[in-house]
């Protein structure tokens, strides 16, 4: 029994506004649509409740057949400026990890920067940081995407 704990931060500028991307976080049909961070999941079930003390549930099957659970909750959101979750995630009934995550949302000119600070337990031994990162890049990568499109402001 081990826990090993690490942390990382990205960072990134998008072109649409700040209320164009945290529509993309809080509007949980945006958010189905860029937010998964791995694509080869066959997802069996997703739920979102975006407010203080909701939850966000993801279970899929991972590409060796494995259940995967992700379950985050909300700790404070705080429009157009910061939202904190936690998140547990689990494959094949192990836990593999806690971790907390702060987003936090800025105006850049006309656009938006944005911080996600994720601070991490791994439990047992397990470590996936350079997946980890990757995986919330990718996700990243989506949501520029999104914001780009025709969806309006809130």
């Amino acid at each position: 029994m081990s826990v090993a704990h690490t942390s990382f931060v990205l960072e990134r500028r998008f072109k649409a506004s700040r209320g164009r991307v945290w529509r993309a976080w809080a509007d949980p049909e945006a958010k189905r649509r860029w937010n998964d961070c791995h694509a080869e999941v066959g997802t069996e079930e997703y739920t979102i409740d975006f407010r203080v003390g909701g939850h966000e549930i993801h279970r899929a099957i991972l590409p060796d057949g494995k259940p995967q659970l992700v379950d985050k909750v909300f700790l404070e959101i705080v429009p157009q400026a910061r939202i904190l979750f936690a998140y547990f995630m689990e494959a094949g009934g192990r836990p593999l990890s806690a971790s907390l995550v702060t987003v936090e949302f800025e105006p850049d000119g006309a656009g938006t920067y944005l911080k996600l600070t994720e601070q991490l337990a791994y439990l047992d031994g397990h470590d996936d940081l350079a997946q980890r990162i990757e995986g919330t890049r990718e996700g990243l990568d989506r949501l520029e995407l999104e914001v780009a499109s025709d969806l309006p402001a809130i």
